[in-house]
């Protein structure tokens, strides 16, 4: 393609008396494309000598001056190319339907379609192909429309990621929740180890309470938390867990459509500038819980709302009106994610890819599991058969020595190699390698007496008897010290009260003494 300094070069040379055929032999370009230059040059200027008309001159000069283009409106399509077309249509197509499904990781890039169109033995560039997808995408970008909101009706929410060092692991990845009020621009946010159910309710918890009110608008991108799933391209069905919670508080909410961050474009710069704000100055990666890095994080966030933005206005001040407008805030909603789950043959049910152990009475048996962020509660119907802090660890096992006391009593060689007794408590673990690696079915019986008496009096007494009888720990000794103990305990309450109450007979005695003394000197007085 000739490009604009030729053009001007032989309008230059024209100019200077030059032949066309010379100026062709010096540029080495063809004479038909110098005679056309030069003659589109001199029809440019009778025109703009003959008319003084300014419009008229802006349109010649900028077509005699612009860049040289091919004119590609008459060149005809290649039949291979017209062969390939319709399978790209189909792959589009195709496309279109996954994503109304939410089928966003299999999607067709541009290389898969090529290879797709190859199999049916069409021979054509990857250039063509892609060329062909951006023709038919018809992509653009689209404007951002300025929106005007009132005061204490909508608020919108996002997660993100930050990377950080807690305790002594190494670098993990934190899901950030982050709440932004677009009208004053009041944020929130919060840590949460992973992005589910419990995490995404116990966010807006901490936020209404943070508010001290109900927005009566919240609106979500296409989360998975909020999204059960893709009805259509513009219409979703939210998950129980956001229903519930919205009908609980009173709250409508709203859904951006497929990839249109401009719908909600304020919390998605929140998270940006939340993250940088909180987490990338020196030392704000490293902490040693995640309360202390949720602490920094709230300490962040007041520094912010507390501090003008672009328009010079403060949030927390512009927040004071929104506040005006919010329902009212109302009792803490319960936050969890209940499932069922039957119990394996380890006497463990499994959330999450985590086992947790309940007592083995109940194996094979189907328990309500209650999932909260930071512990499993398991019932049986109504009741409550354990509780255990929640593990989000990969593959772990979460296990309660005491479940396993009727196995471990026909079987108690498996426990010195157990890892119900090796995720024991420190205190019951040290009681067992002091006294009991030797006789493991005594321990068995000990653990029965730990759980119905408490690990304080069965170590006191544990301590007292081995005073005297190390060489025999047995339980009916432990059984009779604690006996002991609790006499002793009795005596003293007794005797305590027995001396108590001969001293209150005593000043009894004293008063009427001290009395009869005082009517005895009166009379004599007389």
């Amino acid at each position: 393609m000739i490009k604009l300094s030729m053009r001007l070069k032989v309008i230059r040379l024209h100019d200077e008396g030059i032949s066309n055929r010379k100026i062709a032999s010096e540029l080495k370009i063809s004479k038909n494309t110098v005679n056309k230059y030069v003659a589109e040059y001199k029809d440019f200027r009778d025109e703009i000598i003959n008319d003084n008309d300014p419009d008229k001159i802006e349109e010649r000069v900028q077509a005699v001056f612009a860049k040289p283009t091919y004119d590609a409106s008459k060149r005809g399509i290649k039949p291979e190319t017209e062969k390939a077309l319709k399978y790209v249509k189909e792959c589009l197509e195709l496309n279109e339907k996954r994503k109304a499904q939410g089928m966003y990781k299999q999607l067709m890039n541009k290389k898969d379609i090529y290879d797709y169109v190859c199999t049916k033995g069409i021979t054509i560039s990857y250039s063509t192909i892609r060329r062909l997808v951006t023709t038919l995408e018809e992509k653009y970008r689209e404007a951002y429309v300025k929106q005007e909101y009132k005061p204490g009706m909508v608020c919108e929410f996002d997660w993100g990621e930050v990377t950080l060092f807690i305790g002594s692991e190494t670098a993990r990845k934190y899901q950030l929740a982050v709440f932004t009020a677009p009208m004053s621009n009041y944020r929130y946010a919060k840590l949460y180890l992973t992005q589910d159910t419990p995490a995404m309710q116990e966010a807006h918890v901490e936020f209404f309470k943070f508010c001290g009110g109900i927005f009566p608008k919240m609106v979500y991108d296409n989360m998975s938390t909020a999204v059960k799933r893709f009805l259509s391209l513009t219409e979703k069905e939210p998950t129980e867990g956001l229903l519930t919670m919205a009908t609980y508080y009173g709250f409508d909410f709203q859904f951006c459509n497929i990839a249109a961050g401009n719908e909600k474009g304020n919390v998605e710069r929140s998270v940006s500038v939340v993250r940088s704000k909180a987490f990338t100055q020196p030392d704000d990666d490293h902490f040693n819980t995640l309360e202390e890095a949720n602490a920094h994080l709230i300490k962040v966030i007041n520094e912010m709302n507390s501090k003008p933005i672009y328009d010079g206005s403060i949030p927390y001040i512009s927040f004071l009106e929104e506040k005006e407008h919010l329902k009212p805030l109302m009792p803490e909603f319960p936050c969890f994610r209940e499932v069922t789950c039957k119990v394996n043959k380890y006497s463990t049910i499994t959330y999450k890819q985590n086992q947790y152990s309940v007592p083995d009475t109940l194996v094979g048996k189907t328990l309500d599991v209650r999932a909260y962020t930071n512990k499993i509660v398991v019932y049986r119907g109504e009741e409550i058969v354990a509780r255990h802090k929640r593990s989000y660890k990969n593959h772990d096992f979460v296990l309660d020595i005491y479940h396993y006391l009727r196995t471990l009593k026909r079987k108690p060689g498996a426990l010195p190699q157990s890892s119900a007794l090796l995720q024991a408590d420190t205190r019951v673990r040290s009681i067992y390698e002091t006294y009991y690696t030797k006789e493991p079915k005594t321990f068995v019986m000990m653990l029965e007496l730990i759980k119905e008496k408490g690990i304080d009096e069965v170590e006191a007494a544990l301590e007292e008897l081995a005073k005297t009888s190390i060489s025999d720990m047995s339980v009916d000794k432990v059984k009779m010290m604690l006996d002991k103990n609790k006499e002793i305990h009795s005596d003293i309450t007794y005797g305590a009260d027995s001396i108590s109450a001969k001293a209150k007979d005593y000043l009894k005695q004293y008063d009427s003494l001290y009395k009869a003394v005082d009517n005895t000197e009166r009379m004599n007085a007389r």
